[in-house]
């Protein structure tokens, strides 16, 4: 089997060849038992071609739609031969079927060329017929044994096998189609995680990195305050630890309110004045991409920029941040607010940028409706994790 069809193999694809191979076989079946009946002069005459046609069948467990097996070609030659014989003696017209069948599941392996394949398959069918007439006296009867019946047996074999193989290939690459889905939630569910961890260590590692900076200064001149620099240290490598178990076993959700604390005391670590309006309190839940816009944007300012200020304002469906750190060159639309930017407008959402002289602003905006379905979503994607 070949590793394209593997992939989807262990579910629509068996599946699928059962019943494509079954409709063949209920489509050509019953016209061969007639032709048999029909044709044959002798009960050892029929016993021949049924076994023969029966023999063929078992090819069909083998059906591919890429590639066939080796003995196919030989079964081709020899159920060729077999008809010439029969067409050479003038009996046994039915005995084309197994021809036909083994050479129009090869043609459909023919690739881009498979009616002029087809048509030539009919052809030949016809051209081995067309040998009784040089046999036997030529009569309307047997043109229509011969050379009529299997061309059109042949091209209405050739329609069931198209057929079959049309269907069997839509049902493939539908599972391939659900099989890249299911990838690509996985990815995007990869890239999210790894968002979030960003965010969490990212932040609290330039927090740790100032608080390290400023312990330094004050070992000498003001101990007891290093000691309380160190100490803040302790508590936010255990609470990074926590933050990242909790994300990792989904349970982790920012927190607005907690995000504006942690922002005003960061500006104040950096040296940068902050004003902040809010009116969230403990009991009000804002929808936690809001406070992933504000935790992204503090970043932003603080590593890529130099701002003497920033405003905040806040509320359970907005958040703004304003900042004097723009520069000239700068991105308008950083790497991080941008993946930020798509998560939103999923959830029903708008992020915007803009930047006049030297102020940067950055809005972020979630119904409050979005909150609860974004909530419960979250809550299924923890249980299958």
């Amino acid at each position: 089997m070949i590793e394209s069809e593997r992939s989807t193999d262990l579910h629509a694809i068996p599946r699928m060849r059962r019943m494509v191979v079954g409709s063949a076989i209920l489509a050509i079946a019953p016209l061969s038992v007639i032709g048999v009946v029909l044709t044959s002069t002798s009960w050892w005459e029929a016993l021949l071609v049924g076994l023969t046609l029966a023999f063929t069948t078992t090819l069909l467990k083998e059906w591919r739609l890429d590639g066939y097996a080796p003995r196919a070609v030989f079964l081709f030659v020899f159920a060729g031969a077999a008809y010439l014989y029969g067409a050479f003696m003038a009996n046994s017209p039915i005995s084309f079927m197994p021809f036909a069948v083994v050479g129009a599941l090869l043609v459909m392996k023919v690739k881009g060329h498979r009616l002029i394949a087809s048509l030539l398959l009919a052809l030949v069918v016809a051209g081995f017929g067309a040998v009784s007439l040089l046999t036997h006296l030529p009569t309307l009867t047997l043109v229509i044994q011969f050379v009529v019946v299997p061309a059109a047996g042949t091209l209405y074999i050739l329609a069931v096998v198209f057929v079959g193989e049309l269907a069997w290939e839509l049902v493939r690459e539908a599972e391939r189609a659900k099989l890249i889905e299911s990838e690509l939630a996985v990815a995007e569910e990869r890239v999210r995680f790894a968002g979030d961890l960003h965010d969490i260590q990212g932040q609290s590692l330039h927090v740790i990195k100032l608080k390290a900076t400023l312990a330094r200064r004050l070992l000498e001149d003001d101990p007891h305050r290093a000691a309380g620099e160190l100490a803040d240290i302790r508590w936010l490598v255990d609470d990074t630890v926590a933050k990242t178990r909790e994300l990792a076993y989904a349970r982790y959700e920012i927190d607005l309110l907690a995000e504006l604390e942690n922002t005003r005391a960061l500006a104040e670590a950096s040296g940068m004045s902050v004003s902040i309006r809010t009116e969230l309190d403990r009991s009000t839940r804002a929808h936690p991409l809001l406070a992933h816009t504000l935790r992204e944007a503090t970043t932003n300012l603080l590593r890529h920029a130099e701002p003497s200020w920033a405003t905040i304002t806040a509320s359970a469906v907005d958040v703004e941040i304003s900042n004097d750190g723009a520069l000239a060159s700068g991105e308008i639309r950083p790497r991080g607010l941008a993946r930020l930017e798509r998560r939103i407008q999923a959830v029903g959402g708008a992020l915007d940028f803009s930047r006049q002289d030297d102020v940067f602003t950055v809005r972020a905006r979630i119904p409050a409706h979005r909150r609860a379905a974004s909530t419960a979503h979250q809550s299924k994607v923890g249980e299958r994790r």
